[in-house]
């Protein structure tokens, strides 16, 4: 009998997957009308731009084992899904289609993208921790903080120019996952956990938010994913949530689908946008409102469609990962010999 997972780690992927929809959501509405919304904004971008982060530490946390047949089938089902969402929004141009055929390489969605490479790259970042000592490796990741997260921040330039949304961030995120399970799985206090969370989403909020009313343009500067107090506040998340221990079997089937959801998420709002003006809104108090429970539709209609296709076309790609996959082994093998080759070829 397959032994049924903890649900406090995959509780915290849904509450991540839904802020980062939230987050997408206020970002077609002009909230610049309203004080409060604008306000209510920076503070949904000051906590919910922790969920990537959060993603990323998960997976330090408990450890990517690469598995090709795996990638292969997340690969099928994001193709899939993004030539049913072109489909769906009737974009059928030459240009579409061959980059809904590789939306990996063609970083159609980059947090997908940058998973992918993290996930080849995991076997030989898991022999990081293994073959450094604690303080070497707390070393290494300090030096890393400080060079793409401590002078971002503080400068508000940060040297890769992609405000923590790229591939050396996913790294050193991960890494730092590693970290805090083998040196950080003991019992913490709840409340300091929690303080330490209200202090950093606060300084955020205060730095962002005033900047925001005083040139009423949304600003984001330290709400960045390279921003130390987001990695600050979503480490502490990480360890608030490993504290909660419970299982529910709902939640674990609903967070299998959260990389659906985020790949659907694009298509569902413009399609469901067609038929909204948020700008009639914009400048209501029940504005958050709305926008929650259009986020909690968006996620149903993809978590939906996802097992709809587990329970159709899904069932074939184990089928086809395995081909692809033996397909590849057999071209690595051919690629080595010619390498092992080519320096007799050369000399």
């Amino acid at each position: 009998m397959k032994k049924e997972r903890s649900s406090n780690f995959e509780l915290l992927r849904l509450l991540c997957i839904f802020g980062i929809l939230v987050m997408h959501t206020f970002a077609g509405i002009d909230t610049t009308v309203s004080t409060q919304n604008l306000l209510i904004q920076v503070f949904c971008n000051s906590l919910f731009n922790t969920g990537v982060t959060c993603f990323v530490l998960i997976s330090g946390y408990f450890g990517i084992r690469f598995d090709l047949a795996k990638l292969v089938r997340l690969d099928l089902m994001i193709i899939f899904f993004t030539l049913a969402g072109n489909l769906l929004l009737g974009d059928f141009g030459i240009k579409t289609l061959i980059k809904s055929c590789i939306p990996v390489i063609s970083r159609q969605y980059w947090f997908i993208s940058c998973y992918f490479v993290l996930c080849i790259l995991a076997p030989y970042l898991n022999q990081i921790p293994e073959k450094m000592k604690k303080e070497q490796f707390r070393t290494l990741l300090l030096v890393l903080l400080l060079i793409f997260s401590l002078i971002p921040t503080v400068t508000t330039y940060d040297i890769m120019q992609d405000a923590g949304k790229g591939l050396v961030d996913f790294v050193m995120i991960y890494l730092i996952g590693r970290y805090l399970a083998l040196y950080c799985s003991g019992p913490l206090r709840i409340r300091r956990l929690l303080a330490g969370i209200v202090l950093s989403v606060g300084v955020i909020f205060a730095a962002d938010g005033a900047r925001s009313l005083a040139s009423g343009v949304i600003y984001t500067t330290f709400a960045r994913d390279c921003s130390v107090f987001i990695i600050f506040a979503s480490v502490l998340l990480l360890l608030l949530f490993q504290e909660l221990h419970f299982k529910n079997g709902v939640i674990n089937r609903a967070a299998g689908n959260v990389l659906a959801v985020y790949v659907l998420d694009g298509f569902l709002r413009a399609f469901l946008n067609r038929y909204i003006d948020w700008e009639l809104y914009a400048g209501k108090w029940y504005l958050i409102f709305l926008v929650f429970a259009y986020v909690f539709v968006v996620i149903l209609a993809a978590i939906l469609a996802n097992e709809l296709r587990r329970f159709t076309i899904g069932r074939i790609e184990p089928w086809l990962s395995e081909r692809i996959v033996r397909l590849w082994n057999r071209l690595r093998t051919w690629l080595l010999r010619l390498a092992d080759k080519a320096p007799a070829f050369f000399s």
